[in-house]
């Protein structure tokens, strides 16, 4: 899946190009898009006149944050899992888990040990154990806080199982 291809399906994830405030944020989203994290994006230049940003801005945004981090992965299947993670749970945090299950060093950097990790390990076992270990991470950050995560675990998971089903 091209970046484009794999763009639209986190889209459709991220509710589309739509602005919305979640419960438990102080800021709005657009298109998946946090104000909070992202004050710098200029599209928040465009929404502020109540004009709707161009669509270069939204792909750019993700290409450049989440996409490009991962371009040196040679699997397509694992790059696209990763990518759409990042969109979910920052990049760092994203290679974090990588790391831990490929078993190197968990900075949250990708360096050599970690792209040639990458490159090197089975696909389906990846995937598998990546989804597993993102399950994982999403049921012990809802327990550790469940006033403020417990509300989205069941939307994280299903998130998790759609990823997987692109990849799959």
């Amino acid at each position: 899946m091209a970046f484009k291809e794999a763009l639209k399906k986190v889209l459709q994830l991220e509710g589309g190009l739509k602005l919305h405030k979640n419960k438990t944020e102080r800021f709005e989203t657009y298109a998946g898009i946090y104000r909070g994290a992202h004050p710098e994006w200029e599209g928040w230049q465009y929404i502020d006149r109540g004009e709707t940003p161009p669509f270069s801005l939204v792909e750019s945004f993700y290409y450049e944050n989440f996409y490009k981090p991962f371009e040196q992965v040679g699997s397509e299947r694992i790059r696209d899992l990763l990518f759409e993670t990042s969109v979910n749970l920052g990049v760092r945090q994203t290679v974090k888990l990588a790391q831990k299950v490929l078993g190197v060093k968990a900075d949250g950097i990708i360096g050599e040990k970690t792209l040639s990790a990458l490159n090197s390990i089975k696909e389906e076992e990846f995937i598998r154990d990546f989804t597993l270990a993102r399950i994982a991470f999403y049921t012990a950050l809802a327990n550790r806080n469940p006033k403020r995560y417990s509300i989205y675990l069941r939307g994280w998971i299903n998130r998790t199982l759609e990823a997987l089903s692109w990849v799959s």
